[in-house]
């Protein structure tokens, strides 16, 4: 039986019903109604994630605000059962319906366990950490199985046998030539003598020998001949057309060479992806800004390689995935940590996001994934839609992207983030040109 994520909030005490049973029904109606809003808009998946993982959001924030209202519809005096607004519950709720959405909506999985791994390492949940530990472990093990099974490398390739069925053969009626014994007779009968019925030989065979052997040998040839002339005629075997066979043979020859090569680019995907990542890792090569993430500082660096990987592999990828970004962004010279300039505050990295030409790119994709900024939500909104070219305030960052303008990452932590946002946002783009690379 799958877990109901609102009796955990109740199991900790951080939802207090008094024991009504009546007012939990009305909980579990309420997260019902917002998985179904969140199927049909999986877009909002970040959004639902952010504010349900953030114990000190705004009680105005638009998706605080969403979840009231729904709660409103099943509860109709909520206002007066609490002293101020329930952000505690509504959170609770928006938890529970958005793991209703994932278990079966893969994007709102990818888009969740991503979202969920950001926003996680960023905010204060230590009394809800084992619920949301087991909520991010179920999600992200449904979405590894179905990754896994898109990157796995089968052992064997097998091929259905070929598909097709011959033409039924036509039947005819056919009759044996037989020799007419009769009219036969009668013609060797006139070849041999001047006895015959049908143009006899004049000469007879002890009259004239030499003369008689030649006629008898003419006319016993004609007759022989026609005779055979005849049957051959009739055994002659009547025409076929066989393009229509052969055309639906080499049609299916053909569809089966296809499937058979689709069978094996399919069981290779996976291998020829992981060679491809693994000479990208070495390479330090950036594909988009066509030169060496060496010679890069090392954070806007790590934003192109966030790009870069994203634009590599698929949708569905295993959680693996970021943990290879975070791997190969150490390579780079600053994570030796003989700089000591490795770690900078979010509000600087978001500037030069927002600002620098080397991110013009990624700010492209960016605006092209997210919208403009209403509430909380990605860092994507913030710097694919820069308002102006000022640095955002703290209050502004805390609000619209829920972390404090202090908060220091290295560029593997910036990195990481990054790509999690994008493989985020392209699951749940409500574009299909946008989500063309699952």
């Amino acid at each position: 039986m799958e877990e109901e994520f609102l009796l955990k909030f109740l199991e900790i005490g951080a939802i207090d019903l008094k024991g009504d049973d009546t007012k939990l029904e009305k909980l579990r109606s309420t997260a019902k109604d917002l998985s179904a809003t969140l199927r049909k808009a999986p877009s909002r998946t970040a959004c639902f994630t952010m504010v349900a993982a953030d114990p000190n959001v705004a009680a105005t924030d638009p998706t605080v605000e969403e979840a009231m209202a729904s709660l409103r519809k099943q509860w109709e005096t909520v206002a007066n059962a609490f002293a101020g607004r329930p952000v505690g519950i509504l959170r609770a709720i928006l938890l529970d319906a958005i793991v209703q959405a994932a278990r079966s909506d893969d994007a709102i999985a990818v888009a969740f366990v991503n979202t969920a791994r950001n926003a996680l390492a960023h905010t204060e949940t230590s009394d809800e950490a084992d619920i949301w530990r087991e909520a991010v472990s179920e999600i992200e093990t449904k979405v590894d199985a179905r990754a896994e099974a898109e990157w796995a490398t089968p052992d064997m390739i097998t091929v259905d046998p070929l598909q097709y069925t011959p033409p039924t053969p036509v039947s005819t009626d056919y009759e044996a030539p037989t020799v007419n014994q009769s009219e036969l007779k009668a013609k060797i009968h006139s070849a041999a003598g001047p006895w015959g019925p049908n143009n006899p030989n004049p000469h007879q065979p002890n009259a004239n020998s030499q003369q008689w052997a030649q006629d008898f040998a003419n006319r016993m040839s004609i007759a022989i001949a026609e005779e055979l002339d005849g049957m051959a005629e009739k055994l002659a075997p009547a025409p076929v057309d066989l393009s229509g066979p052969l055309s639906t043979l080499a049609q299916a020859v053909t569809a089966h060479v296809d499937k058979a090569l689709a069978s094996f680019s399919g069981a290779t995907a996976g291998l020829q992806r992981r060679t491809n990542l693994l000479w990208w890792k070495e390479a330090l090569y950036s594909p988009s800004a066509h030169a060496s993430y060496l010679d890069l500082p090392p954070f806007e660096a790590s934003a192109l390689m966030a790009l870069d990987l994203h634009e590599q592999v698929p949708t569905y990828s295993p959680a693996s995935v970021s943990a290879f970004l975070r791997e190969a962004i150490r390579c780079l010279p600053v994570e030796k940590g003989d700089q000591g300039n490795d770690r900078r505050d979010v509000a600087n990295l978001l500037n030069d996001a927002r600002t620098t030409a080397f991110m013009q790119p990624f700010r492209a994709l960016a605006a092209q994934y997210a919208p403009e900024p209403v509430g909380r939500g990605p860092l994507l909104s913030l710097i694919g839609h820069p308002r102006d070219s000022g640095a955002i305030e703290a209050t502004t960052l805390r609000t619209l992207g829920g972390l404090d303008a202090s908060t220091k990452m290295t560029p593997s932590e910036w990195g990481t983030y990054l790509f999690r946002e994008l493989q985020t946002a392209r699951a749940t783009s409500d574009s299909p040109t946008k989500r063309a690379k699952k």
